[in-house]
């Protein structure tokens, strides 16, 4: 079986909550899309039906209709699958998406076409409630595993939460939002545990919640590749793509179309935002001092060669200035400083826009191994006039990528998986020099 051949939905179901009423309707999906976002705290999805009018009975009058008007697809519905592909399932068979609406669907006189977006289960309740307390100062990560784990709020399972641990304290309050956008706006305030790179992505997978740092995911994405299986599910190539063959599994690990390069370096840009080099000025309001300091701020984690400042050290061309309040979250007098935006804010800007140097889009065989968040390698062919044996791949442009957004898409006759993939720097291998 071709990973880009036609996917069997081996179980769809939609239930009527709280109302017993429960519909199978493999045979009549015309098409499905699956999301996952590294800036998305939800996956979604959205389905396609086409129904010839004999699904389920009206509960008012008995005659049998379509899914969309005799069920009906109001919103709210419970929507479990099982996509059985050759790269293996997509099972959402016991957390069930919801569906928000049927926002559109075309009546002709014997069918009718439906389109049901749908979202995790767990988007549903964060919306209900808003987060109405404090959270006293402790390590942001432990707030973050609190929130989720809260059985008033989103009651996360332990075994679905992904949190890679901080360095620094926080006091954090709810201020009535949803808890997804409570966590989301402590990703630029959070320093890992080796005090590298500041910056979190907060998102959500088929495997659970992930709370990670950009170094984090960079670090564990390549450490992965020394396992032979991840190596072989997350290796791709670009090579003569446009004679690919999709019913033949040698191309399962192919870039089936050329790469659409969205962003490829910026330097103007990345100079005039302090990519490099910025000053920090900071003023304590107890104790009247003044510091002012220009810092460098390359990373040591890339995705390729290591970062290389193209700039004297000293110059700077973007400056952040902070006003210290000692004691600002503290009964009495304190001099106590918590978490100052200083120590975090300049470097979390450079380093997610250092991650989105270059950006690129790519569509392969289905693989529903990949997830957002995921490291994975391109082999992407090279062009000379020279022998192509002695350097088949170009040493440039190939080597990792982390995965941005990620689409699983299936239809009645293939299956694909689009990419976007974001890199900070060049080369098909890493240095840590």
């Amino acid at each position: 079986m071709s990973a880009a051949g036609a996917s069997n939905y081996s179980f769809f179901q939609i239930a009527k909550p709280n109302r017993g009423i429960v519909v199978r309707a493999e045979g009549k999906i015309v098409g499905l899309n699956y999301y996952e976002s590294v800036y998305s705290p939800m996956v979604t999805a959205n389905v396609v039906f086409e129904d010839v009018g004999g699904s389920v009975p009206n509960e008012q009058t008995g005659l049998r209709g379509t899914i969309k008007d005799a069920l009906p697809i109001e919103g709210f519905e419970e929507v479990s699958f099982i996509v059985a592909t050759a790269s293996g399932e997509l099972n959402f068979k016991k957390n069930p998406m919801i569906v928000t609406g049927s926002p559109m669907n075309i009546d002709s006189p014997q069918k009718q076409t439906i389109f049901i977006p749908m979202v995790s289960e767990f988007a549903i309740k964060n919306a209900n409630k808003p987060l109405d307390r404090i959270y006293p100062e402790a390590p942001i990560s432990d707030t973050v595993q609190k929130i989720l784990s809260d059985p008033t709020i989103l009651n996360i399972p332990k075994d679905k939460q992904f949190i890679e641990k901080t360095s620094n304290n926080d006091k954090v309050s709810g201020n009535h939002e949803t808890a997804l956008d409570v966590i989301l706006q402590q990703c630029r305030k959070s320093i890992p545990v080796d005090g590298k790179d500041p910056g979190y992505f907060f998102f959500e997978t088929k495997s659970g919640f992930k709370y990670q740092s950009i170094n984090g995911l960079i670090n564990k994405g390549i450490e992965n590749f020394s396992n032979n299986n991840y190596r072989e599910n997350h290796t791709y190539n670009y090579s003569s793509a446009l004679e690919a063959n999709l019913d033949n599994n040698l191309n399962d690990f192919k870039v089936l179309m050329p790469p659409v390069v969205r962003r490829d370096q910026d330097q103007l840009s990345s100079l005039r935002n302090g990519q490099y080099n910025v000053r920090i000025c900071t003023m304590n309001t107890l104790t009247h001092e003044y510091t002012e300091k220009v810092e460098n701020l390359l990373s040591s984690s890339n995705l390729g060669e290591k970062e290389v400042t193209p700039v004297d050290s000293k110059k700077f061309s973007k400056s952040y200035t902070y006003v210290i309040n000692p004691g600002a979250d503290e009964k009495g007098v304190s001099e106590k400083v918590i978490n100052s935006p200083a120590n975090y804010e300049p470097k979390a800007h450079m380093r997610y826009g250092l991650l989105h140097a270059q950006l690129v889009d790519i569509q392969i065989p289905c693989n529903v191994n990949l997830e957002a968040g995921d490291v994975i390698k391109l082999e992407l062919e090279n062009i000379t006039q020279d022998d192509k044996l002695l350097q088949i791949y170009n040493q440039h442009r190939s080597g990792y990528y982390l995965i941005l957004h990620l689409c699983h898409h299936f239809d009645t006759d293939n299956s694909f998986t689009s990419l976007t993939l974001a890199r900070d720097t060049y080369g098909l291998y890493t240095s840590k020099k």
